[in-house]
């Protein structure tokens, strides 16, 4: 195994010698088997998924942006679908507040962060139709993801349109634009020029460099399924310049805290096998995982939470070499309105490092550790596997070492880890390390239980250089002298040593005591155990320790003095002790600082500056600052103590019947007659007329179908199929009777149901019968789901009026007419987009939306009355509520909030909630999980009124009504940012006629 490991290495050597790789398109960025270089210098890329249409509010993408570059990335992936921009043909929008992609873009690069856009045409992403655009599921769209001609000119569109903002927002121009990812995890399995996959990626990249992409081509595996894509693996055509691999390892469980933990350890040979001569990407690697309809909620998957995984497996990829690593998901927002596939609800949480609610967890603060020693150790950036393995250079066969060499500096990276990275063990060893003045046993090493340990040699600090270090370093800056930041757990033990140290070296120490002394031989070594909170050492020569324990080291921050992603150690400032760090720049004598606080505490600032004698905490003037001995500044800053947040209670609601197309004499007029006998769509109905919705220009959220048949047919019974995506039910009702119901299923896409035909209910002679039948809808399937993907039809698959042998009628349906959201595809609110409503007449005429008046006699002729929704209703049916409330929440607080709400055990409903007109949450309480839902400033009003309705469709003839409606908050945050400056007026355009929809 070592004779292995050292050809490994060789080859490794070997190709650490190779000049740098560029695409011939531009220079500014380049690569080679060790990492990507951006202008000219070495990066290692710690990124964080993020997907703008799941956070409909243009002002919190900076927040998030924000909240990522604080904990230490220095890039964002983001996915643009398709289906969120375009809802018909020919269609694009890029301006509406929660789709202007130029706006998002500046605020990444205001960040300081490098974009990986990622534009698909196909994303996947537990998004509706994976972010196809909706109206290729009606099989307009051709052979989805393949080379058919009629696929590639509707997808050609759209990458010209998006291509054309990403072209102007290349690093070459100015831009934070440095990697395009075409497709995704699309497996080539065929290598064959002719194969038309083949085809279909050469026309992807011809089309991005048509409209003047530059940056490199990226692609994503699809886990190590396959091996596609890579110019270093049977190149038939098709390769992209960057070669990833989408990895999800955990096999975390949210009830088995035990199970799974087994971190890979075959990435490295992986990508020496696939991706040689490039660098080691991780486009996906897990952050989290989705939870689907009747699944658990996030809050319960305690594991996925934990901050060890972040301390095994991100410590764990990059000690294996990789140098570009994105975290899917960073953050995972929300999917509102109807833009989820059907494998997720509305919360798109993911357990993500950063929450829907937008707070900080400790798993994200733990990645911070990891990230900015990433960000300062230059040394990493380059670098060959020079051995690792079970015992590899350890005193215990409890312990796997990854040995990194840095082959110009000699510099090496030593990662200690479990064996059985999933042991919770306490494992005490000695280890062993090569540095420029010989082999150094260091002893007292300590793994407790799922942990890993950074030990580093030669470790340059600025002008200062560390022999080795079994302290794990956070960071270091250069200031008015080098300053390094190590943490450990409490309790466990440290040793560094310096390579050229003065003679007659002393120190001081100030704060917790963690017994430091050094110890004088061939090397003069300095030891401590770490205490609980900082222990600061000042040595004579001027070089500074600070010694963190976790917690503390979780409020320690190096907000970047440039918006240069690629961050030195001279650019930065270091502040320790509050919640969150956003910015800080030094102006004259004062140091400006931005950020969010929960408790009242005292910060710690280090400048290097001695001229430096004030400090602004989020605009205000904090007189009282004391200097340390050592020259950091110490102050006072105010939490959320004094702050007083009131949730108004949900009261004083109103009621309408929104089912009044339950009467057979309903006047459906103006409804789309559904009488097309042929489909485009792969899957063939099972009766006619073709009743598939999307067929229609109908593709989101509930669908009504109004059938018509005469009695002298003399029907038995009705055969019914819908199909709207697991989880989704349906209800028929036959001259306003309740014919039937499916509740609706976590496992079943499509259902059935023969429903015998009381023949009381039917009209006599030749009196038209009328079958209603409502659909709800749970998404359109990513392509990965048979039979057709994406193109599988939703709606009714087909309808028969039986016989009472069984068989169908020769005499069927008359008619049918159809009818779904207001417009259709024609995208009358743009601002919310097409995704957001479906076809229940309160949808349709508006009633969600703020500025609808309610009267007792309503435009639409419904009749109004107070009701609440605790109350509810007997029978089958559909009714809505809605109130209006005030928010009160001071401007310089953040607040998260959310809606719970609770139902009564067997209540067989379906539940949307809107706010301001966004449809922010659908209960299926039979179903579940989920009962909180968050809901973002800029869609609710903070400091002002607000619109709350809620539809509520009982299934069964018991009714429906709820148990529990209140609001809940999730934390209070001190904060510098401007909530108090989102424009709500914007982003929710109130309630126009729409009595034409009715």
């Amino acid at each position: 195994m070592r004779f292995a490991h050292l050809l490994l290495s060789l080859q490794a050597l070997l190709t650490s010698i190779a000049l740098a790789t560029d695409n011939g398109l531009t220079t500014l960025v380049s690569w080679d088997s060790h990492s990507l270089s951006i202008n000219g210098s070495r990066i290692l890329i710690m990124s964080g998924e993020f997907h703008y249409p799941r956070l409909p509010v243009p002002e919190l993408w900076l927040d998030v942006f924000q909240k990522f570059k604080a904990n230490g990335m220095n890039a964002v992936s983001i996915y643009f679908f398709w289906s969120y921009h375009s809802a018909s043909p020919g269609i694009y929008d890029f301006t509406a507040p929660g789709k202007d992609v130029q706006m998002m873009l500046d605020m990444a690069k205001q960040a300081g962060l490098y974009v990986i856009a990622r534009p698909g045409p196909y994303c996947n992403a537990e998004t509706n139709a994976g972010g196809l655009a909706l109206w290729t599921s009606d099989g307009r769209g051709g052979k989805l993801r393949t080379g058919d001609e009629t696929y590639r000119k509707a997808w050609a569109e759209w990458v010209k349109e998006v291509g054309a903002i990403l072209e102007r927002n290349q690093i070459t121009k100015g831009g934070p634009v440095v990697m395009v990812q075409i497709e995704n995890e699309l497996q080539e399995t065929n290598y064959d020029p002719n194969d038309t996959l083949v085809r279909y990626m050469e026309q992807l990249k011809t089309a991005f460099k048509e409209v003047g992409i530059v940056v490199p081509l990226s692609h994503n595996e699809k886990g190590m399924r396959s091996k596609s894509w890579s110019t270093d693996y049977k190149n038939v055509g098709g390769a992209v310049n960057l070669y990833g691999l989408d990895s999800y390892p955990g096999g975390l469980s949210c009830t088995n805290p035990n199970s799974g933990f087994s971190l890979p350890r075959n990435y490295y040979q992986w990508f020496q096998e696939v991706s040689f001569t490039q660098p080691q990407y991780l486009p996906e690697f897990e952050a989290g995982w989705f939870q689907p309809w009747g699944g658990y909620f996030y809050d319960e998957c305690k594991a996925e939470h934990n901050p060890e995984f972040a301390d095994v497996y991100y410590k764990g990829v990059i000690g294996q070499r990789t140098t570009l690593l994105n975290l899917y998901m960073a953050f995972g927002g929300t999917n509102w309105g109807h833009s989820a596939a059907p494998v997720v609800y509305t919360s798109y949480d993911y357990s993500a490092p950063l929450s829907e609610t937008r707070e900080v967890t400790e798993k994200f603060r733990h990645f911070k550790l990891l990230a900015l020693f990433t960000r300062v150790s230059k040394g990493l950036h380059k670098t060959i596997m020079e051995s690792n393995g079970t015992g590899n250079a350890v005193s215990s066969s409890a312990i796997w070492t990854w040995v990194l060499q840095n082959p110009d500096t000699g510099a090496r990276f030593y990662l200690a880890e479990n064996n059985n990275t999933a042991s919770r063990a306490v494992t005490d060893f000695a280890l062993t390390v090569n540095t420029s003045r010989g082999k150094v046993v260091i002893p007292n090493l300590q793994l407790n239980g799922r942990q890993s340990r950074w030990v580093v040699t030669d470790y340059p600090a600025g002008n200062t250089t560390l022999l080795y270090s079994s302290a794990e370093v956070l960071t270091y800056g250069m200031f008015d002298r080098p300053v390094v930041v190590f943490y450990l757990r409490e309790g466990q033990a440290g040793e560094f040593a310096f390579k050229s140290p003065p003679a007659n070296l002393t120190f001081r120490t100030y704060g917790a005591d963690s017994t430091f002394k050094s110890t004088k031989g061939t090397i003069t070594k300095y030891t401590y155990t770490q205490a609980k909170g900082t222990t600061v050492v000042e040595f004579s020569d001027g070089f500074l320790a600070y010694l963190l324990d976790i917690p503390t080291a979780y409020t320690f921050f190096a907000p970047p003095t440039t918006r240069n992603p690629n961050v030195a150690a001279d650019e930065q400032i270091f502040v320790m002790g509050s919640t969150l760090v956003r910015s800080a720049v030094e102006k004259g004598t004062t140091v400006e600082i931005i950020g969010d606080n929960v408790n009242a505490t005292t910060i710690e600032v280090y400048t290097g500056n001695p001229r430096t004698k004030t400090i602004k905490w989020n605009g205000h003037a904090l007189l009282s600052a004391t200097r340390t001995p050592y020259g950091a500044l110490r102050v006072s800053i105010p939490g959320t103590e004094t702050s007083r947040v009131i949730l108004p209670e949900l009261k004083n609601f109103k009621t309408a019947d929104s089912l009044p197309e339950l009467s057979p004499s309903y006047d459906d007029e103006h409804w789309v007659s559904a009488n097309k006998t042929t489909t485009l769509s792969p899957v063939k109905p099972l009766t006619l007329p073709v009743l598939f919705s999307s067929d229609y220009g109908f593709y989101t959220g509930v669908k009504l179908y109004r059938g018509y048949f005469t009695s002298t047919t003399a029907p038995v019974s009705v055969n019914l199929t819908v199909q709207g995506g697991v989880a989704a039910g349906w209800n028929a009702w036959l001259n306003g009777n309740l014919l039937g119901y499916h509740p609706g299923n976590a496992s079943l896409s499509a259902t059935s149901l023969v429903m015998k035909i009381d023949p009381k209910l039917l009209r006599k002679g030749k009196e038209d019968n009328v079958l209603l039948v409502v659909t709800d809808y749970t998404g359109h399937d990513q392509t990965s789901q048979g039979p057709a993907g994406a193109e599988n039809p939703r709606g009714i698959l087909g309808c028969s009026l039986l016989s009472s042998s069984g068989a169908p009628l020769a005499t069927q349906f008359r008619q049918w007419k159809i009818q779904g959201n207001a417009g259709g595809d024609k995208n009358i609110d743009p601002v919310r987009g097409p995704m957001n409503e479906g076809g229940l007449f309160g949808e349709r005429v508006g009633w969600h939306l703020p500025g609808y008046k309610i009267e007792k006699k309503g435009k639409a002729g419904e009749e109004w009355k107070d009701g609440s929704p605790l109350e509810g209703f007997k029978g089958a049916g559909v009714r809505w509520y809605t109130t209006e409330f005030e928010m009160k929440v001071d401007k310089g607080l953040d607040v998260p909030v959310g809606i719970e709400i609770g139902a009564p055990q067997g209540t067989v409903a379906r539940v949307q909630i809107f706010i301001n007109g966004y449809q922010y949450g659908k209960f299926l309480p039979h179903i579940g999980p989920q009962t909180r839902f968050p809901i973002p400033p800029g869609v609710i009003n903070m400091h002002g009124k607000n619109t709350l309705s809620l539809s509520i469709w009982a299934q069964t003839e018991a009714g429906a009504k709820l148990s529990t409606l209140k609001w809940i908050e999730y934390g209070s945050y001190e904060s510098g940012f401007d909530f108090g400056g989102i424009d709500g007026g914007r982003l929710q355009p109130g309630w126009k006629d729409r009595s034409q929809y009715a």
